[in-house]
C-alpha cells in the first residue's frame, strides 16, 4: 500500500516537473488575424515529457508561454504519468536489488 502511494507521488511529481520541458514541435497555431493568413501561423509551444500534455492556447495566453490558462491534454497526461511510474518502479526495484547485494 505504501508502496503504492509512493511511486503514484513520485510520478505525478515527475510528470509535473517535465511540463519544464518544451520540446520541439511540428504543430502550428494561429496567432492573431493581421496580415496575411501564412504569417499568422507560427509554431506552437508545447509542454511535458515524454508526450507534450501542455499546449499553448491561441485565445486567451500570452503568445509562446506555457501558463495555467493554456490547453490541457488529458490522454498525453496520463501516458506520461505511467510512463514516470515505471521509471519510478524500476528505480525502486534497482535500489532494493543493490542494497540486498550490499
Amino acid at each position: 500500500m505504501l508502496r503504492s502511494i509512493l511511486v503514484a507521488a513520485f510520478a505525478l511529481l515527475l510528470t509535473c516537473a517535465s511540463a519544464l520541458i518544451h520540446p520541439a514541435s511540428d504543430e502550428r497555431a494561429m496567432y492573431g488575424f493581421e496580415g496575411p493568413l501564412e504569417q499568422n501561423w507560427l509554431p506552437r509551444e508545447v509542454a511535458g515529457w515524454p508526450a507534450p500534455f501542455l499546449a499553448d492556447s491561441t485565445a486567451t495566453s500570452v503568445p509562446h508561454q506555457i501558463g495555467p490558462e493554456d490547453d490541457f491534454r488529458p490522454g498525453p497526461f496520463l501516458a506520461d504519468l505511467g510512463f514516470w511510474a515505471l521509471v519510478v518502479l524500476g528505480v525502486m526495484r534497482v535500489w532494493r536489488l543493490v542494497r540486498r547485494q550490499a
